[in-house]
């Protein structure tokens, strides 16, 4: 932790967004669990496609489609939510800590300009040490948001797919309307 100290406020602001990045995470996995665990036995968001088809069974099969994509869309936006936020952290981070190398690099010229010109290579190199420092702590919260990020879209790509084929196996079983079932049938 005595790095921390060395790479002054930049440091603890990443710290601070690296903090909130895991919580986010962990807060989506349990949640994108949760739900796909709930729609595995038919509730939740497979509800929602029942429910939808049986609202419109009696339109034509295009507006039943589109509805029902409609809702499939509504409620896995509804569980990416947060996502974006990790995707942002995974493309500011290495600006924060570009940022807080540019600011080592000002605070080590600022000491050599002080010292009258003279280079104290200790000073200098303090400087360019916290430089560096916030460098790699910026890249290395980058490179674990992206992971995160990634992962996240991977599971609700898939758990896409998954409801893209069940919503179409839901429109295709006749349910309660005769037309269907003789359609079905014949």
């Amino acid at each position: 932790m005595i790095w921390l100290s060395h790479s002054g406020i930049v440091g603890y602001i990443l710290l601070g967004i690296s903090v909130i990045t895991l919580a986010v995470f962990l807060e989506r996995i349990a949640v994108l669990w949760f739900e796909r665990s709930r729609y595995r036995r038919k509730q939740g968001i497979y509800g929602v496609l029942v429910h939808t088809e049986e609202r419109y069974r009696g339109f034509e099969n295009l507006q039943r489609e589109e509805r029902i994509a409609q809702a499939a869309e509504k409620e896995l936006d509804r569980h990416s939510s947060g996502i974006g936020f990790i995707r942002l952290v995974s493309q500011t981070a290495p600006l924060l800590g570009l940022l807080g190398t540019v600011l080592g690099m000002i605070t080590a010229f600022r000491r050599v300009s002080a010292s009258g010109g003279s280079v104290n290579p200790s000073e200098l190199a303090s400087g360019i040490w916290v430089a560096l420092l916030t460098t790699a702590e910026g890249l290395i919260v980058a490179l674990v948001a992206f992971l995160m990020y990634h992962y996240l879209e991977f599971i609700i790509t898939a758990w896409a797919k998954e409801i893209t084929g069940d919503a179409e196996r839901i429109l295709e079983e006749p349910g309660d309307d005769p037309d269907r079932q003789e359609k079905s049938s014949a």
